[in-house]
């Protein structure tokens, strides 16, 4: 295996879910029905996650004509969140990839949130959700805790790297 060559289909997963990550990003700010706005994020869910996840996704519950000019601001500060590299994993038999995700504000260079995915009932789910933490490494967030110790790194694939200096020196490591 290539060890800078993550399976293409994990690859295509987290794009897909990137990119309608800021779809609905972008309807929680343009969809004044709340039911479409809420049914797309439910949706988002549902095809992206294992758990029920909350989340980031978020707006008032009344949408109101002053939101709705706050609402331009936070559009024009929103970004597709940047994928800085995809690690693969070996449990046993079965891959298992982490991505490191910035956030969806604009400026974003550093990590902000790794999702751990693998094929779940035949298909790709995230299971775990960890947020970066300040002082360097990850923390639990969400969902199945994932042990990096029981596991095998066999690929990364990088996409962009991060300007912070410790997601940096974690960035320019490769597997052995």
């Amino acid at each position: 295996m290539n060890k800078h060559a993550v399976e293409q289909d994990a690859t295509r997963f987290i794009q897909k879910f990137l990119n309608k990550e800021f779809a609905c990003w972008e309807l929680a700010y343009r969809e004044l029905d709340t039911t479409k706005y809420e049914a797309a994020v439910t949706g988002f869910v549902r095809e992206f996650f294992t758990f029920e996840a909350v989340p980031s996704i978020t707006r008032p519950k009344k949408i109101s004509a002053g939101w709705l000019e706050e609402a331009k601001e936070y559009l024009a500060a929103t970004i597709e969140r940047p994928l800085f590299k995809i690690e693969q994993y070996l449990v046993g038999d079965e891959p298992v990839y982490a991505a490191y995700t910035g956030s969806n504000y604009l400026g974003s260079d550093s990590y902000a949130e790794v999702f751990l995915y693998g094929k779940r009932s035949g298909q790709y789910r995230i299971f775990s959700v960890y947020h970066s933490d300040p002082d360097g490494g990850i923390e639990h967030f969400d969902g199945e805790v994932f042990s990096f110790s029981r596991a095998r790194l066999v690929a990364i694939e990088k996409f962009r790297a991060p300007t912070d200096e410790a997601d940096l020196i974690d960035y320019q490591l490769e597997p052995a």
